[in-house]
């Protein structure tokens, strides 16, 4: 079978998953008619003919962890979450479905791909089983379909060989640490809560503040920890997830490719307006994102892919297991440089085309050991649907982060709690 090498971008996470943080996430469409299982799979198994580089196992060769062809079909469980990843009950895959009621819950292993990855795969799966479910073609317009050419850049490993000139990171502020919310609030059941927001009122209301949804929910969040907790001496630091694809012009790659920005709220900013909030993640934004530093990146996962080059797989797993599970805060292809209060995900506006009408809301579940609070965000027919994960039952955040929403007008639903569904994962090394 054949055989592919790990893209640099994904070494952290492959040799770094351990049992204290297999990074996982799942994606749950809730459709507005139950789910029918037959027709569910047989979509899944025409649509992964369109992704060959998810019909994957991992397999040690030559020391080194390599993605192996797996013809083995995905499998599909009864359940709030797919199969354990890479045992049997999933045919030794990476990614797996699992359904109920009305909705399909689409797993992946993080260091597989990520949100902007998965949901080209998630909506060719859903048109396809749409189609059946209807009874009649849905107009496939921005639908990867079986049987059409993929592109290279979609097969391809995303980084160079070497980094040019391009490379030279923008000085950043000194890292002091962050307010961790499991310090005075500790860890126990992980719960989430599913908050609604509509479309229109929250985008004009980011534009008056010239941010967009990731900020302003920064802005947000930070300032419900500053009312929270206004004793609070260090800066509360959110780890927000920046898709570099654009800047390494690589817009097709399927691999996990995000890196971490972090937005830091120093308690000088206590009492600050939402306004002034959203203008220093702005400015904080625009100057970690520059490709300078993106670049600059880059170039540490390359060093890095030439370091793990000379250990045996045993070391490459104590090499970084200890430092991805340290700064498990981190998001993206690399653990984080200093704590995270909380971490803050948006994979952009999702068009879902004619499949619209038959798709009622999409929530996304992460791994949020170390997080604190995790808030993903989605789109779905004109609606924000949020994501709030946190790794306690206290209700106290969710409550200050709706409420300062509502003060500036922003109106929401918001239901749960609800226990935060992902799958689990065999370790590479892990015996079964």
């Amino acid at each position: 079978m054949a055989k592919t090498k790990l893209a640099p971008v994904s070494l952290a996470m492959f040799y770094g998953a351990s049992r204290d943080f297999a990074n996982a996430f799942s994606v749950r469409v809730t459709l507005k008619n139950p789910i029918e299982p037959e027709p569910l799979r047989q979509a899944l198994d025409k649509a992964m003919e369109r992704y060959p580089y998810f019909s994957v196992r991992l397999v040690e060769q030559d020391g080194a962890l390599v993605l192996e062809d797996n013809p083995l079909p995905v499998t599909i469980v009864k359940g709030p979450e797919p199969a354990r990843l890479n045992t049997a009950q999933s045919n030794y895959h990476l990614v797996g479905l699992s359904y109920e009621r009305t909705s399909v819950v689409f797993g992946a292993f993080h260091a597989l791909t990520d949100g902007a990855g998965a949901f080209h795969w998630i909506k060719t799966v859903l048109y396809y089983y749409l189609c059946q479910t209807e009874g009649r073609t849905l107009d496939p317009t921005g639908v990867r379909l079986a049987g059409e050419d993929i592109p290279a850049g979609e097969l391809e490993d995303p980084f160079p060989r070497e980094v040019t000139a391009e490379c030279g990171p923008i000085a950043a502020p000194a890292k002091k640490g962050a307010f961790r919310i499991t310090d005075h609030t500790p860890a126990g059941r992980q719960r989430c809560w599913h908050i609604r927001i509509g479309e229109t009122s929250f985008m004009k209301y980011t534009r008056t503040q010239d941010g967009s949804p990731a900020t302003i929910t920064s802005a947000f969040m930070a300032k419900a920890l500053h009312e929270i907790w206004p004793d609070m001496t260090e800066p509360v630091v959110c780890g927000m997830a920046h898709n570099i694809r654009d800047v390494i012009r690589k817009p097709l790659a399927h691999q996990s490719m995000v890196a971490l920005i972090e937005l830091a709220y120093p308690p000088r900013l206590k009492g600050a307006s939402v306004e002034t909030m959203a203008i220093c993640s702005r400015g904080m934004v625009m100057l970690q994102s520059q490709p300078e530093t993106v670049w600059s990146r880059v170039q540490q996962q390359l060093d890095l892919e030439k370091e793990l080059d000379r250990l045996s797989l045993q070391e490459k797993f104590d090499r970084l297991r200890p430092v991805v599970t340290g700064a498990r805060t981190g998001i993206g292809n690399l653990p984080a440089s200093a704590p995270v209060s909380f971490k803050v995900s948006y994979v952009g506006r999702t068009d879902w085309g004619s499949m619209a009408p038959m798709i009622e809301s999409v929530h996304c579940s992460v791994t949020t050991n170390g997080s604190g609070i995790c808030i993903e965000i989605n789109t779905c027919n004109g609606y924000f649907d949020y994501c709030f994960m946190q790794e306690f039952e206290d209700d106290t955040y969710v409550n200050k982060f709706v409420d300062l929403l509502e003060e500036e007008g922003i109106y929401c639903t918001v239901t749960g709690p609800f226990d935060v569904h992902v799958p689990k994962m065999r370790l590479p090394d892990e015996a079964e």
